[in-house]
């Protein structure tokens, strides 16, 4: 009984310092204004809905950044970072029931090529 509670002990801790070591994704959309829209327009959507990524997602950790070259004219890319695996699918999955729509306000801005999940491992 004694191993058993070690085990149970250990495997609770292993978990606990894995969820602490989270890394966090991020999605990369790349995108291009729609004909008559502007940079601030699409941020003013962008803010609506970080709002709403935070409420449903449960962390005030999720970003959203606007990203622009610095050089050419490619589009844009938004850059949204989240703690964890977990929180960005809570997002997703809320989205796929209710945005308030926040997906028609997007489409009315602007057109996404796609996007690309990311995680990263900081360099020591």
């Amino acid at each position: 009984m004694k191993k058993l509670l070690t085990v149970l002990l250990a495997s609770v801790l292993l978990f606990a310092s894995a969820m602490a070591l989270a890394d966090s994704v991020s999605q990369v959309w790349t995108c291009t204004l729609n004909a008559g829209k502007t940079a601030e327009d699409a941020q003013a959507v962008n803010s609506k809905w970080l709002a709403w990524a935070r409420k449903v997602g449960g962390s005030d950790e999720i970003t959203s950044t606007f990203a622009t070259p610095v050089v050419g004219d490619t589009g844009f890319l938004w850059v949204d970072t989240f703690p964890d695996l977990v929180t960005w699918a809570k997002v997703v999955e809320a989205g796929e029931s209710d945005d308030d729509g926040l997906d028609a306000a997007f489409e009315a801005l602007q057109t996404c090529s796609g996007s690309r999940l990311w995680s990263g491992a900081e360099t020591k």
